[in-house]
C-alpha cells in the first residue's frame, strides 16, 4: 500500500502538486498565526493581547478558507484521477483499500505542505513579522517566537483540516464504477452529494439565524460580530457548488453572442462542459472577493450608521484577511494548473480541426476571463445580501457597499489565472499533435 501511495504521487505528480501548493500556503498561514501566539504568549501583557487578537481573526478567516480552498481542489484531484481508481479496482484493490489510499496521499501531502510552509515562514521571519508588527504600532521592539512545537501542531492542524476537505472526495474514490469511469467521457465532474446537502442546509440556516440575531441586536453586538456575515453567505454559495455556480455562469457569458468570436464559442463551452473543474477555479477567487468586499463594506455600514467616516488601513486589513486571500489566490491557480493535461487534450483536438496558435491562446485567455468574473458575481452577491442585512440591522434607508477592492482581486485573481492558464498552453502549442492525442 504504501508503494501505491508513492508510485500514484508520483505518476501524477502535476494534480498532486496543485494539492501540495495549497497545503504549503496553509502550512505558511497556520505558521503565522502560531507565531503570534507563542510571540504574545512570551511577551504578555498587553503585546500578548493585541497579538492575541489578531491571531484569532486569522486562524478563523484562514481555517474557513482552507477548508474551502482544500475541498475543492482535493475534489478535483480524486475527479481528475477517476479513471486510474477504476483500473485499481479492476486489478483487484478493494474499494475500502482505495480510499484508505487517497487519505493516506492527502495525509501526507498536508504534513508535507505544513512542514514546507514552516520552513519558508521560519527562514524569512525576521521580513514577514516585521511587516505584520507595523500595524499594530507596539511601543517596544520585538522578535518573534516560533518553535518546533508549533510545527507540530501545525502539521496536526493541517492533517485534519486536509482530511476534512478531502474526506468526501475519497469516499467518492472508492464508489467509483470502474466500467462506467472507463467509458465515459473526461469531465472530471465533482458530483452534488447528500454530505453537501446537509453542509449546505446547515450553512443556510446559520445565515439566516445570524441574520435574524443582528437584526434585533444592540448596535455594539452588531458592531462586534458583522465581520462574520459575508464570509457566511460566501461560505453559503461555496457549499452550493454548481447549483448556483452553472447558472450564473451561464447566464451572465449569455449576455456575449457565441458567434462574436470563435475563440468566445470554445471557451465559454469549455468552462460549461467541465464544470466541476470550473468550480473548483471559481470557489476560491469567490471566497477572496467576499472576504475582502465583505470587510471594507461593513466598515462602511457601521460608519454611516454612527455618522463618521472611519478609514481601514492597509495593514490591518491585510493582517485580518491577508492570509485568506494568499490562500484563495493559490488554490485558484493551483486547480487551473491541476487541469491542465484535460484541457491541452482538447487544444490538441482543436488544432487537429486545423484552427491557429492565435484561436487557442485566445480561447485561454477568455476562460480566465469566465473564471474571474462568475468568482466576482458571485462575490458581489454574498456582499450584496450581507449589506442588506446590515442595512436593515441597523436602520439604514439603502445598504451601503465599498466595491472597490473587488475590482483589486479580480485584477489579481485574473492575472494568476492567466499565468497557470498560459503558461501550459504555450508549452502545448510547442508539442506534436499526435503525441497529445495518443492513449496514456
Amino acid at each position: 500500500m504504501i508503494k501505491l501511495v508513492v508510485a500514484d504521487l508520483w505518476t501524477h505528480a502535476r494534480v498532486w502538486a496543485g494539492v501540495l501548493l495549497v497545503c504549503i500556503a496553509t502550512g505558511g498561514i497556520g505558521a503565522v498565526s502560531v507565531g503570534l501566539i507563542e510571540t504574545g504568549n512570551h511577551y504578555g501583557g498587553s503585546i500578548q493581547y493585541d497579538l492575541a487578537g489578531a491571531s484569532t481573526i486569522l486562524i478563523l478567516f484562514s481555517t474557513a478558507a482552507a477548508l474551502i480552498v482544500l475541498s475543492s481542489a482535493t475534489g478535483l484531484a480524486v475527479a481528475l484521477q477517476q479513471w486510474t481508481y477504476a483500473v485499481w479496482q479492476l486489478a483487484g484493490l478493494a474499494p475500502e483499500l482505495v480510499t484508505a489510499v487517497v487519505l493516506a496521499q492527502l495525509a501526507v501531502t498536508g504534513a508535507v505542505g505544513a512542514v514546507t510552509g514552516w520552513a519558508v515562514v521560519k527562514v524569512f521571519s525576521a521580513p514577514i513579522f516585521g511587516w505584520l508588527w507595523r500595524p499594530l504600532n507596539f511601543a517596544e521592539d520585538i522578535s518573534v517566537h516560533l518553535s518546533g512545537t508549533g510545527l507540530a501542531g501545525i502539521a496536526a492542524a493541517q492533517c485534519l483540516v486536509v482530511l476534512a476537505g478531502g474526506f468526501g472526495g475519497a469516499r467518492r474514490a472508492g464508489r467509483v464504477s470502474p466500467l462506467e469511469a472507463l467509458r465515459t467521457a473526461e469531465t472530471a465532474m465533482i458530483p452534488f452529494g447528500w454530505v453537501r446537502g446537509l453542509v449546505l442546509l446547515v450553512l443556510a440556516g446559520a445565515a439566516a439565524a445570524f441574520s435574524v440575531s443582528l437584526m434585533q441586536a444592540e448596535f455594539e453586538t452588531i458592531a462586534g460580530s458583522a465581520l462574520l456575515l459575508i464570509p457566511l453567505f460566501a461560505a453559503v454559495l461555496a457549499a452550493a457548488g454548481t447549483v448556483v455556480f452553472q447558472p450564473v455562469l451561464k447566464g451572465w457569458t449569455s449576455l456575449v453572442p457565441r458567434r462574436w468570436s470563435a475563440s468566445w464559442y470554445l471557451a465559454c463551452n469549455s468552462a460549461g462542459y467541465r464544470l466541476g473543474q470550473s468550480t473548483a477555479s471559481i470557489t476560491p477567487l469567490m471566497m477572496a472577493t467576499a472576504l475582502s468586499g465583505g470587510i471594507f463594506t461593513t466598515a462602511a455600514t457601521l460608519s454611516a450608521a454612527v455618522g463618521e467616516k472611519r478609514e481601514l488601513s492597509v495593514g490591518v486589513v491585510i493582517l485580518m484577511i491577508g492570509g485568506p486571500l494568499l490562500l484563495a489566490g493559490v488554490g485558484a491557480m493551483a486547480t487551473v494548473f491541476m487541469s491542465g493535461y484535460a484541457r491541452e487534450r482538447e487544444f490538441a483536438l482543436i488544432r487537429a480541426a486545423g484552427s491557429t496558435a492565435a484561436l487557442v491562446v485566445l480561447a485561454a485567455i477568455w476562460e480566465a476571463l469566465i473564471y474571474t468574473v462568475t468568482a466576482a458575481v458571485l462575490g458581489t452577491a454574498a456582499i450584496l445580501a450581507g449589506a442588506v442585512v446590515l442595512a436593515l440591522a441597523l436602520g439604514l434607508d439603502a445598504p451601503v457597499l465599498s466595491l472597490a477592492s473587488v475590482a483589486v482581486v479580480g485584477g489579481c485573481g485574473f492575472v494568476l489565472l492567466l499565468a497557470a492558464t498560459l503558461v501550459p498552453t504555450f508549452l502545448c502549442l510547442r508539442a506534436e499533435v499526435p503525441s497529445q492525442l495518443a492513449a496514456e
